[in-house]
C-alpha cells in the first residue's frame, strides 16, 4: 500500500468515526468502519477522535445511542482484554473517559476528560493528572501455612516438595505454588492457610482433590483429611471453591454462623468482615445457604447469588455479573457502578495500604483494570472522573472529593 492509499484509508476511518459516534452511519458504513479498524494501525485515530469529542462535551452531557460497546469490543478483542460490557450507551462523558482509558491502557496512553470551564480557565487543551506515588502490586505469595502442632511455615520462602507431615498425610508445595494434601486418615488435624494483605492469590488443593483459591486478606481452616459424613472448612475473607461431587458427604463452608452446603460445585464467597453482607455466588451446580437466624435454607442455581446480612436475613438475585464476580481470581480490578469505599478496601487489600477519607464521594465508578498494574495507574483512572482525587503519603492513600 503507497502513500495515497494509506492516506486514503486513514480519511476514511476519521470520516466512518465520525458519523458513527454522531448515531448517523447506516449499516453498510459500519460495516465497512469495522472492516477497516486494524487496533494496531489505527490506535492513534481512535485516540484523537474520541478526545476530540471529549474536550468539545461538557461533563454532564450524554453519549449519542450508538453502539459504543461494538467499537470498545472491537477494540478490546485485538487488545486481548476481557470486556464485560464495560460501557452502557446512556453513560455521562466522563465516565466515558474512564472507560476509554482502561480499555487503551495497553497502549500507554489515557485519556482524561476536561472540562469546559476548567480548560477556558487555565488555557489547557486538556486536565492532566496529578501524578502519583508509586506502590507495586504484590509480586510472591506471603502466605502463612500453620500446621496442627501450632508450626507456621512461610510458603514464599519454602521450596517445592514436602513441607510436612500430618499424620499420615503428606503437605506439598507443587512447582506452580499450589499447596496439595496427598494421602488418607482416620486422624483429623486442622491446618490454616492465610493469605495476608498485599499478597498474590494462592491455590489449595484439598485431601478430598478439591480446589480453593484464597484472595487476599483472607484465611482457610481445614481438616488434612475428611472423615465422617460432612466435608467441613470455616472461611474468613474471599476464596473460590471447585468442590469434588461426593453426595454422601457434602461439602460445608462456615463463616460466622452461616453455611454454604453443596455436594460439588463451583462457588465463590466473599465474606470479608468490613463488606455489608457475606455474598455466595453460584457458577455450576446447586448450593444451599444457611444462617442461624434463618428457618431453612436458601438455594441458589447457577449465575445466581445470595447475600447475607449483618442480622443474618437472606436475599437472593437470580442473576448477577459473574464476570465482576470472578474479577479478583482472573486478574483484574472489575467496577460496575461501584462506590469508592467498596473500591478502597479492594485496593488497601491488594496493595496493603491505609485508606483515609476526607470526605464523602458519591459518584459510582466504571472501570476494569489488571491487578498487575501500579496503584498509581489505577488512581489516575479513577481520578480521570473528575470525580474524586488522591494524595499517597508513605503507605497511606487519602481520598477527597
Amino acid at each position: 500500500m503507497n502513500w495515497s492509499q494509506k492516506q486514503n484509508r486513514r480519511n476514511r476511518i476519521i470520516d466512518l468515526l465520525k458519523i458513527y459516534t454522531e448515531g448517523r452511519a447506516i449499516p453498510r458504513d459500519e460495516q465497512e468502519l469495522f472492516d477497516l479498524i486494524e487496533i494496531k494501525r489505527d490506535e492513534e485515530i481512535i485516540k484523537r477522535h474520541i478526545k476530540k469529542l471529549l474536550s468539545e462535551q461538557k461533563s454532564n452531557d450524554h453519549v449519542p445511542a450508538v453502539e459504543w460497546e461494538r467499537l470498545f469490543q472491537k477494540i478490546v478483542e485485538e487488545k486481548n482484554y476481557r470486556p464485560n460490557d464495560p460501557v452502557i450507551r446512556k453513560i455521562s462523558w466522563t465516565r466515558l473517559a474512564a472507560a476509554v482509558i482502561f480499555l487503551l491502557l495497553g497502549t500507554g496512553y489515557y485519556f482524561f476528560a476536561a472540562q469546559k470551564e476548567q480548560k477556558e480557565r487555565r488555557g489547557l487543551a486538556e486536565i492532566q493528572p496529578t501524578k502519583l506515588i508509586d506502590i507495586a502490586p504484590p509480586a510472591v505469595v506471603n502466605a502463612v501455612l500453620t500446621l496442627a502442632n501450632g508450626q507456621r511455615i512461610i510458603l514464599d520462602s519454602s521450596g517445592k516438595g514436602t513441607l510436612a507431615l500430618q499424620g499420615s498425610v503428606n503437605v506439598v508445595k507443587l512447582a506452580d505454588g499450589q499447596i496439595a494434601y496427598r494421602g488418607t486418615s482416620k486422624e483429623i488435624e486442622y491446618n490454616t492457610l492465610s493469605n495476608p494483605r498485599g499478597s498474590k492469590i494462592i491455590t489449595l488443593s484439598l485431601a478430598d482433590g478439591s480446589k480453593v483459591w484464597l484472595n487476599a486478606e483472607s484465611s482457610l481452616r481445614y481438616p488434612t483429611a475428611f472423615a465422617g459424613n460432612e466435608r467441613k472448612v470455616e472461611i474468613t475473607g474471599e476464596a473460590y471453591f471447585e468442590v469434588v461431587h461426593n453426595p454422601a458427604m457434602p461439602f460445608v463452608v462456615c463463616k460466622s454462623g452461616t453455611s454454604i452446603r453443596v455436594l460439588g460445585t463451583h462457588f465463590n464467597v466473599n465474606a470479608y468482615d468490613d463488606e455489608n453482607s457475606l455474598d455466595v455466588t453460584l457458577l455450576e451446580g446447586s448450593v444451599s445457604v444457611m444462617n442461624v437466624h434463618s428457618i431453612q435454607p436458601k438455594v441458589i442455581q447457577p449465575g445466581a447469588q445470595a447475600k447475607v446480612d449483618k442480622n443474618g436475613a437472606i436475599e437472593l438475585t437470580k442473576s448477577v455479573d459473574l464476570n465482576e464476580v470472578m474479577a479478583w481470581k482472573n486478574g483484574f480490578f472489575s467496577f460496575k457502578g461501584a462506590d469508592i469505599e467498596s473500591i478502597m478496601r479492594q485496593v488497601s487489600r491488594w496493595y496493603n495500604v491505609e485508606v483515609i477519607f476526607k470526605k464523602p464521594v458519591t459518584e459510582k465508578f466504571y472501570a476494569e483494570v489488571s491487578k498487575s498494574t501500579s496503584v498509581s495507574t489505577l488512581l489516575e483512572i479513577l481520578e480521570a472522573t473528575k470525580a474524586v482525587q488522591f494524595k499517597i503519603k508513605g503507605n497511606t492513600i487519602m481520598v477527597t472529593p
